[in-house]
């Protein structure tokens, strides 16, 4: 392999462990009705998986069928890198946040059918880690 090849597959593992952190448990659900700014009209989509990464809706409610809040999104990549990413790799599986928060993603390569079980870092909440102590 060359320095050029292991600097795109150290370039492209970072970028899996990044992506891990997404909330793709979020995906099919809707954003919170939005003024869209370029005409003032309100508007409820689908999230997609871009969306789900995507800087640009960082901070935006998602909602359920009943328009009641079920999370946030809290994407880093800008559109172009969500966009790329997603043109080289599937989402094959989605494990969200567990009762001890774990997390895993399982991605293919589009081209080269190579598996990547990314594992995001624990997420513990306050009142989790009481309970973790009393227990």
């Amino acid at each position: 392999m060359t320095n050029k090849e292991q600097i795109q597959k150290l370039r492209d593992y970072a970028e899996l462990a990044w992506v891990s952190y997404g909330y793709f448990d979020l995906l099919d659900k809707k954003f919170k009705e939005l003024k869209d700014k370029d005409n003032d009209k309100t508007r409820s989509e689908t999230i997609t998986l871009t969306d789900i990464l995507n800087i640009d809706y960082k901070g935006y409610e998602v909602v359920d069928a009943n328009n009641e809040k079920i999370g946030t999104l809290k994407g880093d990549f800008s559109p172009t890198q969500a966009q790329q990413f997603f043109e080289r790799y599937t989402l094959l599986k989605h494990c969200p946040n567990t009762a001890s928060g774990f997390s895993a993603t399982l991605f293919q390569h589009k081209k080269s059918k190579e598996l990547t079980l990314a594992i995001r870092g624990t997420e513990f909440s306050l009142n989790r880690i009481e309970d973790l102590i009393t227990d």
